[in-house]
């Protein structure tokens, strides 16, 4: 079975959107301590960049370009700070999770602990997305990520 290969137009919309998708998902991880949004949201947001690659480049794209072991692996660290990072107030004489200053008046322990919950559900997230998408890549040709001599580059 021939699959049609992806058009310009989905291919360039998908590149055009993919940065925007990762700095705005960026953005809701980084200021999620201090307006709507938050670590999940943000990981979420970040994570669902990854089906535009999957859209504009197919799934052999997709598993070529990031590395599911290694993003297990940092998932797994993002879990290890997190916990760290709540362990401090345990360690001050304070509550499991307790918000504090660290540093003068310049870093909340909750900015950190949504950094790291923002980067445990990108990489959580983009896990699933990956080996979702490498369940429709059974049927998919490897003709459809190379193009033609006349098809124009984005």
């Amino acid at each position: 079975m021939k699959l049609k290969k992806k058009n310009v137009i989905v291919r360039c919309a998908a590149d055009l959107f993919l940065p925007l998708a990762a700095v705005f998902g960026c953005y809701v991880v980084f200021h999620g301590n201090t307006s709507p949004g938050g670590g999940f949201q943000g990981g979420v947001l970040v994570a669902s960049a990854i089906l535009l690659v999957y859209l504009g480049h197919g799934a052999g794209q997709v598993k070529g370009s990031f590395s599911e072991k290694l993003l297990h692996s940092s998932e797994t660290i993002a879990e290890i700070m997190y916990v760290l990072i709540a362990l401090l107030g345990v360690f001050t004489g304070l509550n499991f999770c307790f918000n504090f200053v660290l540093f003068g008046k310049q870093l909340e322990t909750s900015v950190l602990m949504n950094d790291a919950v923002g980067y445990h559900v990108m990489a959580g997230i983009t896990c699933l997305l990956i080996m979702m998408l490498s369940t429709l890549d059974r049927g998919e040709g490897k003709e459809e990520n190379q193009r033609e001599e006349g098809d124009p580059e984005c």
